[in-house]
């Protein structure tokens, strides 16, 4: 996870640089910053069947090592429709992992732990945001692609090294109505492209994501806009991001003890777009870097609450533990259509109108909130089952 958040946002946290190296506007460092969540829309629908009916061991390390070489290879290409293209299709492999994300954790413990487990495996994003604007602002873009590249290397050899599904892969579910290898009756894959339940978590996981995405890509074009210099607005980048990285796992700290989802998200939604509006919106001082921590703190768990929800759905009996890996594909493929193409609109629509772009992220929590957490059935170890 800290991996593929750190491709995401390498362009955004290198904005600057990366419109003058190539001669970008405002709309087409949106494109370039978004081109690797696009992605999603096409591995989902190619990698959640694979998962669910093939090795996952195998079809990871497969498309890892291919991912890894472009990678590399677009750190040595100049020219933005090269560079956009590479990152298309050497994200779009990496892409596995993503998808394989909630299936292979949930093989690591016991069904009641699996959400949180899973919560906590995706609250590592915002590591890869804060590691993204860090090492972006110390080495420049050219070298920290680079830097991706090994990285990617890394986590390709440490797959190969130990990766594999764990213990509970046959054993973690006990109701014969979740599971339909017990009751002997197979339950349809087309099953978990009707769940009503699938469909909710992945509209508030598209908001959550798309929310994320605007806040990150005009962190330092904004601000700098206000009077802050280049290097303030980028440390007040990482500044949101080492608070989704706190956020991350304090939320899944409190969610182990309170075992739900949903009034965890609602805090998260609402609280973290009182305090980036009220940053954006207040005179520069000392409450503008207060109200942006606070905000990506509280922002920082909202990701996991969506996504560890995702193993958890067959306890309403939508469909079968077996289509988690299908259902996972799906939620990454309309997450990644919406995240990619909600920010480029609003960057035509709106250019550089940073009060309509900030105004437009509060809008994409509110819609987070209401539909993830109000809408949602509670699906934590204390809600109704």
């Amino acid at each position: 996870m800290i991996v593929m958040s750190l491709n995401v946002l390498v362009f955004a946290a290198c904005a600057t640089e990366a419109m003058e190296l190539y001669g970008l506007e405002q709309a087409q460092l949106t494109t370039i910053s978004s081109v690797a969540s696009v992605v999603s829309v096409f591995g989902g629908i190619l990698f959640g069947r694979m998962l669910d009916e093939g090795s996952v061991r195998k079809s990871m390390t497969l498309f890892l090592a291919l991912g890894t070489a472009l990678f590399f290879v677009r750190a040595c290409v100049s020219g933005y429709a090269a560079i956009l293209v590479l990152t298309f299709v050497a994200s779009l492999c990496a892409n596995i992992c993503l998808v394989a994300g909630p299936k292979v954790t949930a093989t690591w413990f016991p069904r009641e732990k699996s959400g949180a487990a899973t919560a906590f495996v995706f609250s590592a994003a915002g590591i890869g945001f804060a590691i993204a604007f860090t090492i972006g602002a110390i080495f420049g873009l050219k070298k920290t692609l680079f830097i991706i590249a090994f990285i990617y290397l890394a986590l390709l050899i440490f797959w190969v090294t130990v990766g594999k599904e764990g213990p509970y892969k046959e054993t973690n579910w006990d109701e014969d109505e979740a599971n339909p290898s017990k009751t002997g009756e197979k339950i349809s894959k087309a099953n978990v492209y009707k769940s009503p339940n699938l469909w909710k978590i992945t509209f508030a996981y598209s908001m959550v994501v798309t929310s994320s995405t605007l806040i990150n890509t005009y962190m330092i074009n904004s601000f700098v806009s206000k009077g802050l210099g280049s290097v303030q607005a980028s440390a007040m980048g990482t500044l949101l991001n080492v608070g989704l990285v706190v956020g991350g796992y304090v939320t899944t700290s409190v969610l182990a003890v309170v075992k739900r989802f949903n009034p965890l998200l609602l805090i998260c939604m609402l609280g973290s777009m009182v305090f980036v509006l009220a940053g954006w919106f207040l005179p520069i001082g000392t409450i503008t870097w207060i109200c942006v921590g606070m905000g990506g703190l509280i922002f920082g768990g909202a990701l996991g609450l969506c996504v560890g929800r995702v193993p958890l759905i067959p306890q309403t009996g939508d469909f079968g533990v077996d289509s988690i890996g299908t259902a996972s594909g799906f939620n990454e493929t309309v997450k990644g259509l919406v995240s990619f193409l909600l920010p480029i609109v609003v960057a035509n629509v709106f250019g550089t109108n940073y009060n309509a772009i900030f105004i437009v992220f509060a809008i994409c929590c509110v819609l987070a909130a209401l539909v993830g957490a109000i809408m949602m059935p509670e699906l934590g170890e204390n809600g109704k089952k």
